[in-house]
């Protein structure tokens, strides 16, 4: 089986999506924007041919070709993330021989995060008339499977959820760093600094928290457009001593610093799936999250962590303090998580949902043949 992907080759959901697949025996071979090696598979930058005597074309007309023999030669291809490949009248040009096209919706292609340029008409037209040609639409969670539904106008049900994985395997927590948890532990942060993953709001909360709890530290990983914003806030606030400010992590590093964590922290303003829920629940770590969307699907309020009403520090603050408190209720949180995610969120049980998904598409165009 071949399958061609148009996605971010940089992006760690992709590489772990195309490796796992390529360990299985199947053809992987990316077209990305932004280059990048993927362990089993092929990478290509995409780039329109340059015209001459083999393309005596106008730049669309190369544009078109060159996109077509991806369809030519694959089984299925599979958009991630709804950026304007121009597939649209392709589509009806390509014939019935044609591969399979599966578009996966991602999150903020579907709704504008806060606080960025949100996306033009003719953009937000252009991934509407895909998600409507696609032979098949997935999404990573039930409920912003209906808001893809909702924002294309696609019959209910009509989208297939096919979830993120977490390797388990990797977002364990070893023996040792359960024992150096101890009683109270550090509190973390790690979605980064950018408006929609409501970090303000955490810093916020955290003076209330220091008050309640003297003895909590807490950890801060990443960066983006807000972080020097939450610094000055945690200085006026008094919380600076009590607070370290971590760079972005490598994928693969992360669990070396969760595992010391006694909670983790999402209070995200939008979440289309919330896989830093799982991958916390993974390493037995309780999660305090917003009560928004994505996050829904990913913790269970009041088994693998709570849930609170977001851009409420208030709240979130009193979440955090009844966790600190209750020892026990962490434990069994951490968990209740970590079944979970075994149970439903299995890398290689989600790999085996990608596989059927992709065995079916080429089944069907098959029979259309």
């Amino acid at each position: 089986m071949n399958i061609c992907i148009l996605g971010d080759a940089r992006n760690v959901h992709i590489i772990r999506l195309a490796s796992g697949l390529a360990r299985r025996g199947i053809r992987l071979h990316v077209v990305t924007h932004k280059p990048g090696a993927i362990p089993g598979a092929t990478v290509e930058r995409f780039s329109v041919p340059k015209a001459g005597l083999r393309q005596p074309y106008r730049w669309a007309d190369r544009r078109r070709r060159y996109l077509r023999e991806f369809f030519l030669k694959f089984d299925v291809v599979n958009v991630h993330f709804l950026d304007d490949w121009a597939l649209g009248g392709l589509l009806d040009d390509a014939g019935t021989d044609r591969a399979d096209l599966i578009v996966t919706a991602w999150g903020s292609d579907i709704v504008d995060p806060p606080g960025e340029t949100p996306a033009s008409a003719d953009l937000e037209a252009a991934r509407i008339d895909l998600l409507r040609r696609a032979d098949a639409v997935t999404a990573c969670g039930p409920t912003f499977a209906g808001m893809v539904e909702k924002f294309a106008g696609l019959d209910s049900d009509s989208v297939r959820v096919v979830p993120f994985g977490v390797d388990t395997r990797l977002f364990r927590t070893s023996e040792e760093g359960a024992k150096a948890r101890g009683l109270r532990g550090v509190v973390g942060f790690f979605k980064g600094f950018r408006p929609v993953y409501g970090a303000i709001d955490l810093i916020r909360a955290i003076p209330k928290v220091q008050r309640a709890c003297p003895d909590v530290k807490w950890e801060m990983i990443g960066e983006g457009s807000s972080l020097d914003e939450c610094q000055c806030m945690a200085h006026e606030a008094g919380a600076w001593p009590h607070v370290a400010w971590l760079p972005r992590q490598r994928h693969r590093e992360l669990p070396g610093f969760l595992e010391r964590w006694s909670i983790s922290v999402i209070p995200s303003v939008h979440e289309a799936f919330g896989v830093a829920a799982l991958e916390s629940s993974a390493m037995e770590i309780p999660v305090v999250g917003s009560d928004v969307a994505g996050l829904r699907d990913t913790v269970v309020d009041g088994v693998t962590g709570t849930l609170v009403p977001p851009k409420n520090p208030e709240a979130l603050a009193d979440a955090l303090i009844a966790l600190v408190r209750d020892d026990s209720l962490r434990h069994l949180m951490g968990l209740a998580g970590r079944r979970r995610v075994i149970e439903q969120f299995e890398e290689e049980n989600v790999l085996d949902q990608w596989v059927e998904l992709y065995q079916t598409a080429r089944e069907r165009r098959a029979v259309m043949v």
